[in-house]
């Protein structure tokens, strides 16, 4: 649920990067080396969020299966428990919990992981929003940096 919460506080500050860009009045006017530096930050950090939506994706997957799984062990333990003379099924059993654990100890390192490249990802857009926020640019400099990135495109 935290993790939901930082992805979306990170989003918004994204959206708000646009809006950071906007020609104000009273705002600190910029060079179009300043700018060309804000616009590579503004698409690093939402390229860098769109990895980090991907992965939380992916770890919601893995906790979903991880909880499926554990739902068929909990079953199978049952069975095992009741059949006494399956001593070859009980080892199969436990090599089977000790590999799920193992699967759990993965997806919490993966959580923690992804937790702190979040954390990080609010760093740099706190960062950015500093150093881009309420800045003033020449279109014609936008124009011509937004030109050079198709150039560089082809």
């Amino acid at each position: 649920m935290k993790s939901t919460f930082v992805i979306g506080l990170a989003g918004a500050l994204l959206l708000s990067l646009s809006a950071a860009h906007a020609q104000s009045p009273g705002g600190k006017a910029v060079s179009r080396d300043q700018l060309r530096a804000c616009m590579d930050s503004e698409s690093d950090l939402a390229a860098r969020r769109s990895a980090i939506e991907t992965r939380r994706t992916k770890n919601g997957e893995e906790a979903a299966a991880i909880k499926a799984e554990a739902a068929d062990l909990a079953a199978e333990q049952k069975r095992v428990e009741d059949d006494a003379s399956g001593m070859g099924r009980r080892e199969r059993f436990e090599r089977k919990v000790k590999a799920h654990n193992a699967r759990v100890k993965a997806a919490q390192a993966g959580a923690e992981s992804l937790q702190g490249d979040l954390q990080d990802l609010n760093k740099a857009l706190v960062a950015h929003n500093d150093q881009c926020g309420g800045i003033v640019y020449n279109k014609e400099d936008r124009e011509a940096i937004l030109k050079e990135r198709e150039a560089a495109k082809k």
